[in-house]
């Protein structure tokens, strides 16, 4: 649910530029026929329903399609990415980051709560509209068909459409022959086009993203513009000298409530006024005319359905757009009273590449660069920050800055920063470790390494406190599976990764082991009890005994993560 969320949000932002440029372009269409206006809405409507597009130099998105990352719940640093800066900037600032201690993001807090109310006002707007279709589809029971699908009823003030399957055109008894031609005609323009389901369908899509103000102003505006090209098309057909008696019609049947107001599946007359101007100012085209308003209507689609170009961008530009991002936050820091006015790269190097973890190839590149402050005698200096010939450096208490990738076909697509202080990057299982750690964090992998059998082992330390094991089998699950300590948990709650002591990969390290096991040494690997406590005495360098170990089997990693309760 929170990717289709966060789907749905990156849609609305996309399709909300779209809405604006469409309602531009209508300005500059205001002497060409209204079909050209009207059909500028499929855009928009293809911006609201689709989650992708294709790219082409031709395209008029100055922003972003993924201005939400799906990760940014998980995220230490939510960022947004619409590509305008200012907005990036200003939304970036308030974006809440997660607290030390506190068990959920609060970004996952609050998109909690938006899809808890986007969902009530969806199941608002579709029962709503199912009541007003049902009731009004009762009142009209009792009207008496003329011809066709042409029905008579009295009671209604104004002449509409309603019905998706069977569409019935109903007219009130008060019209002259020479109305009834006119509106007949007009509604059968409706039915003719389809726009009997085009309304219903696009009230679906407003439904899906009502939150958006500007969605709502494009459902109204589709709707005028879809009456007006129908009138259009009425004096197209019937001639030039009905104008002035059709708008007669048109006002004789302004007065009064009409029938089907608020319903989706049904329209009517509505505008009046704009009608009236439009229909009165109505001239034929010149021929060259529709074909500028061709070409033009088709630039601007294909502009608003494709997406930008995006430039192939290389480990090295994400480099400097991470060196850009530490600049502006030592920049903007309380304590700082420096500008920095150089920076540079001092060594940029892959230092590891697995094709184990996720389903793409992931890297590890490992970054230095050196600030240029404008005066080294001012610049304060963070933990672990140093000073080399007037430049500081990357050093920071988390360490040096570990740049993750991964590649969807030749396409690079930066990951995340991991940090080299937090994290073990000497040995090929601690890289992977380390990753392992970093996907868990950005939800691309579950909390838990291995699946299948699990135990849960808690044993106290001399202060009081109760931790805990997550026992899994690696390799092979059950009675003839060796067991390992996949994560362990302090009496605070805080869980970490259990790295085996070994440079080569850890899969490749357990079967190993229990070929080993398999072949009739280190049986101890068998029983998990022992392996626990073989991990608890020689890892964490504590005194406990198998008496003091409380072992819970057939557990899920659920019940590892609960808080411990330390005497």
């Amino acid at each position: 649910m929170d990717k289709l969320f966060l789907q749905i949000l990156n849609m609305n932002i996309t399709a909300g530029y779209v809405i604006l440029f469409v309602i531009a372009a209508r300005l500059l269409l205001k002497k060409a026929p209204k079909i050209f206006s009207y059909a500028l809405w499929s855009v928009v409507l293809f911006r609201l329903i689709c989650p992708f597009s294709f790219e082409s130099m031709f395209s008029l998105m100055p922003i972003n399609t993924q201005t939400v990352p799906h990760n940014i719940m998980y995220s230490q640093a939510p960022q947004i990415h619409s590509g305008i800066a200012a907005i990036d900037q200003a939304a970036n600032n308030s974006l809440p980051a997660p607290a030390v201690g506190v068990s959920a993001n609060p970004l996952q807090v609050w998109i909690a709560l938006g899809e808890a109310v986007w969902l009530f006002g969806i199941a608002a707007l579709l029962i709503y509209s199912a009541y007003t279709a049902v009731r009004l589809r009762n009142k009209l029971k009792p009207a008496k068909r003329i011809y066709d699908n042409i029905y008579e009823m009295d009671g209604i003030k104004s002449p509409f459409v309603f019905g998706v399957l069977k569409p019935k055109i109903y007219l009130p008894p008060i019209l002259s022959e020479n109305d009834r031609a006119y509106i007949i005609k007009h509604e059968q323009i409706h039915i003719k086009r389809l726009d009997y389901i085009i309304k219903p369908f696009a009230f679906l899509v407003l439904c899906i993203h009502w939150f958006n103000p500007l969605v709502w102003i494009a459902f109204f505006l589709m709707e005028e513009d879809m009456e007006l090209s129908c009138d259009e098309s009425v004096i197209k057909q019937m001639g030039s000298e009905i104008k002035k008696s059709y708008s007669a019609s048109l006002l004789s049947l302004s007065t009064g409530r009409r029938t089907a107001r608020g319903c989706p599946l049904a329209f009517g007359e509505n505008n009046t006024k704009g009608r009236i101007k439009n229909i009165l100012n109505y001239k034929k085209p010149a021929f060259w005319v529709i074909i500028v308003a061709i070409i033009a209507v088709a630039a601007i689609c294909i502009g608003l359905m494709t997406d930008p170009q995006e430039r192939l961008l290389t480990v090295e530009d994400y480099a400097k757009d991470f060196i850009e991002q530490e600049i502006e936050a030592y920049e903007s820091s309380e304590w700082n009273d420096v500008k920095i006015i150089d920076s540079k790269i001092t060594r940029l190097e892959k230092i590891a590449s697995f094709d184990n973890l996720i389903s793409s190839l992931v890297e590890v590149w490992s970054l230095e660069y050196r600030l240029k402050p404008d005066d080294i005698t001012k610049a304060v200096l963070p933990g672990g920050m140093n000073e080399v010939d007037g430049w500081l450096t990357e050093d920071s208490s988390m360490g040096k800055p570990m740049l993750v990738f991964s590649y969807e076909g030749s396409k690079i697509k930066y990951l995340g920063c991991a940090w080299s202080g937090e994290n073990d990057f000497t040995t090929l299982s601690g890289q992977e470790a380390a990753l392992r750690i970093f996907f868990e964090g950005i939800g691309l992998l579950p909390n838990e390494t291995y699946s299948g059998n699990h135990i849960v082992v808690k044993f106290p330390l001399s202060t009081g406190e109760i931790c805990r094991l997550f026992l899994s089998q690696p390799v092979v699950q059950g009675d003839s599976g060796i067991w390992c300590v996949e994560r362990w948990m302090d009496g605070n709650g805080t869980v970490y990764h259990a790295t085996p002591k070994t440079d080569a990969l850890t899969a490749d390290y357990y079967k190993d082991l229990q070929k080993q096991c398999d072949d009739g040494h280190k049986p101890w690997l068998l029983d998990p009890l022992q392996v626990a406590i073989e991990y608890i005495n020689d890892d964490l360098g504590q005194h406990t005994s198998l008496d003091e170990l409380v072992p819970q089997y057939s557990v899920k990693v659920e019940d590892f993560m609960k808080t411990p309760e330390s005497h």
